[in-house]
């Protein structure tokens, strides 16, 4: 393992360690959990390139993250509101 990989490894635990201290701890649990399980499932990714119209909306996605435009996506912090959480 690479040093900075280490280094990522420790920031992480770090993070994690303080989330679990404070009301998202379960929250966090369950997302590690299904991360866990998911990458012990054998995925079939798709390895060929984008198509144009493919990269195009992500193109569009990430313009409209830059942009907050609410109206293209709700930020997480809305999300959780509505979800009272």
């Amino acid at each position: 393992m690479e040093a900075a990989q280490i280094k990522d490894i420790d920031r992480l635990i770090t993070k994690v360690k303080e989330i679990m201290k404070g009301p998202n701890r379960d929250l966090l649990r369950q997302f590690v959990d299904i991360l866990y399980e998911h990458g012990k499932t054998e995925v079939d990714y798709d390895e060929e390139p984008l198509s144009p119209e493919e990269l195009a909306a992500v193109q569009e996605a990430e313009e409209a993250i830059r942009r907050g435009d609410k109206e293209y996506f709700t930020p997480w912090e809305d999300v959780k509101k509505e979800l009272g959480l």
